[in-house]
């Protein structure tokens, strides 16, 4: 096997990056060989399309093949430099022998004699070319890790930027929200109202700074991972003592490295009460009932947040109750004109599509959210967190999610429609300066459990109508 390696010349086992052997061998689409740190680190630093360094070729960034017949040829080849090479190995002074063994108990470096010793004899032992590469691979796997670890960093501060970029204008538009809100109310709000915004600008600019703090630490995390990474590259090519000896510092220095991922910021205004707002809706109260013709179909939301597709609801199919499914319906109402205000229950639900459309859309099998015609308040359960989201276009909103009722007000010659928290009295978000020229329905996408209230003030799971 030694003669086999050995007719390898030293530039075909060499990375033609770093210069040294190669550790983690990778062949990409063009066939050339690099190791995997090399062109990961290389990489990332690219911002045009990556390519080979060699040939130039375009390649695909996530495209590394391990090549382990490379890999094992550069391990053995190592081993066969490393006994060709006795100049570097310790000796024993106690039994004047070159010293060729690691003990894996007390991390020393043993002579045949000594490892056969009462001292040793009891002790796992072997010999250091194979531990060093036994180590070697050791931290590989923890460079993976670390580079997995900045890739997710990296995910959460894209996202963490976007949200800063998003910020001022939402809270422009949240602003704009609140002001329109308050003239309606009579003249002794306005003190309120003040306070209202104020309170919101404060808020907003706090968590605009936490948001640019945790931004500057995912920053700041990415570029300890990076050096924490290169560290490794460098220990990786050290000659087996260094290796061994520099491992075992890394260990110690790095225990708690995997508690330095930080998390990204869910930002969330609290729901602040407006005086008057319930009394003021219920003026305008109606009672929605839903029409059957228009009910019967299953709605699967798709991840994307993109489209509603809807699909016949056939009663001899089965239905896997983990599936996401909404029920779509439309109210029996049709509004042209006036203010229209009604409520519905959310409670037992944590995914929920609520608003009005185009009666046009009642005839359609799927629905674009960025389409014109359809205005949506979206509640989307994602593990643990809740984030909702209106169209038209479809934006986040930053508030807090609302349990139990939520109220819906529509008033078609203003163009305006809002959602309202009914427990707390408190505006989700509204759809300012549109303009209503077709007859629109109320829309709800509803899991099983969904309720509406009726005129006889009970409240029903949709289905019984």
């Amino acid at each position: 096997m030694d003669s086999d390696v050995l007719q390898y010349s030293c530039i075909e086992l060499t990375c033609p990056i770093c210069r040294n052997y190669f550790i983690d061998p990778v062949t990409i689409s063009c066939q050339h060989n690099f190791c995997r740190p090399c062109l990961c680190l290389l990489w990332e630093d690219v911002k045009t399309p990556t390519c080979c360094p060699v040939c130039r070729a375009i390649s695909q960034q996530m495209d590394l093949k391990s090549n382990l017949f490379l890999k094992k040829q550069v391990s053995i080849r190592r081993a066969v430099s490393c006994r060709l090479s006795t100049s570097a190995m310790p000796n024993c002074g106690r039994h004047q022998a070159i010293k060729t063994f690691f003990c894996e108990v007390d991390k020393s470096f043993l002579c045949l004699l000594c490892s056969k010793s009462q001292e040793h004899v009891a002790h796992v032992h072997c010999p250091i070319e194979e531990a060093a590469e036994d180590y070697r691979e050791k931290l590989l796997m923890q460079m993976r890790t670390i580079w997995e670890n900045r890739q997710k960093n990296q995910r959460n501060l894209n996202k963490e930027t976007n949200i800063i970029k998003e910020w001022d204008v939402y809270m422009n538009q949240r602003i704009m929200m609140i002001r329109a809100e308050f003239p309606k109310l009579f003249q002794y709000l306005h003190k309120e109202k003040q306070n209202h915004l104020d309170g919101l600008k404060i808020v907003g600019k706090v968590v605009f700074q936490l948001l640019k703090e945790s931004e500057a630490r995912m920053m700041q995390t990415g570029q300890h991972l990076r050096r924490v990474y290169e560290e490794l590259k460098k220990l990786c090519h050290k000659p087996n003592l260094e290796l061994l000896q520099g491992y075992q510092k890394y260990l110690k220095r790095n225990e708690p490295l995997h508690l330095l991922m930080p998390q990204p910021v869910n930002p969330e205004l609290e729901a602040w009460a407006i005086s008057g707002m319930s009394e003021r809706l219920n003026y305008f109260r109606v009672y929605i009932t839903l029409d059957r013709k228009l009910g019967s179909y299953h709605m699967p939301l798709f991840e994307d947040l993109r489209r509603l597709q809807f699909s016949l609801d056939y009663q001899d199919m089965p239905h896997n109750p983990s599936d996401l499914e909404y029920v779509p319906s439309w109210g029996a109402q049709i509004f042209t004109s006036g203010k229209h205000y009604w409520e519905v229950d959310v409670s037992n639900s944590d995914n929920w599509i609520i608003g009005v459309c185009e009666d046009s859309w009642t005839k359609r099998n799927n629905m674009l959210l960025n389409s014109e015609g359809i205005f949506l308040l979206l509640c989307v359960k994602v593990e643990d967190h809740f984030s909702l989201f209106s169209t038209s276009p479809l934006s986040p909103q930053y508030v807090q999610r609302p349990h139990g009722h939520i109220g819906v007000f529509l008033d078609y010659e203003c163009g305006k429609l809002s959602f309202v928290n009914v427990a707390k009295s408190s505006l989700i978000c509204s759809f300012l300066s549109c303009f209503f020229s077709s007859p629109l329905r109320p829309f709800i996408g509803y899991e099983p459990t969904f309720l509406l209230r009726n005129e006889q003030e009970n409240w029903l799971p949709f289905g019984e109508f």
